[in-house]
């Protein structure tokens, strides 16, 4: 392309209309925000029912610290479901969700807070994450998530 087009194209791009095309129309980074809220939300509730349907089965990995975890039944059997038996007065929420849609592929960044009574501790961290979401349908899944945090 030469660079008299590309001075041509840049109002375009620079237009309300087109900037927000390539963003994610507005119904798309609410219904993505709203996943990460209801994944949080499930997991503060012991939800494993919940977080089948909003996590992308095998093609899932999670990332927390150093630590991964390949597949929903893998997590799921191994790291969430014993940590949340396990955990007492649980609460886990999001907060400054940012989410960014291009097509079927929508990523968030965020921060949380998860707070836990776990045998005679106190767990009370603050943390930063980031999640990749696929479009399946009408509906979005979580496909990655990389968390980490600190004591607050």
């Amino acid at each position: 392309m030469r660079l008299r087009h590309v001075f041509l194209l840049l109002p375009l791009l620079l237009t309300p209309g087109v900037a927000q095309a390539q963003a994610g129309a507005p119904s798309d980074t609410a219904q993505v925000r709203a996943t990460i809220e209801a994944l949080f939300a499930a997991a503060e509730r012991g939800d494993m029912i919940a977080l089948d349907t909003l996590y992308a089965g095998e093609d899932l990995t999670v990332i927390e610290g150093t630590g991964i975890d390949r597949g929903w039944t893998d997590y799921r059997d191994d790291h969430l479901g014993p940590e949340l038996e396990a955990f007492e007065n649980f609460e886990y929420r999001p907060s400054e969700v940012e989410p960014r849609v291009v097509g079927d592929v929508a990523w968030a960044i965020f921060r949380y807070t998860l707070r836990a009574d776990y045998g005679d501790r106190r767990l009370d961290h603050v943390g930063r994450g980031t999640a990749i979401l696929e479009r399946r349908g009408n509906r979005w899944v979580v496909r990655h998530t990389h968390t980490s945090s600190r004591p607050r």
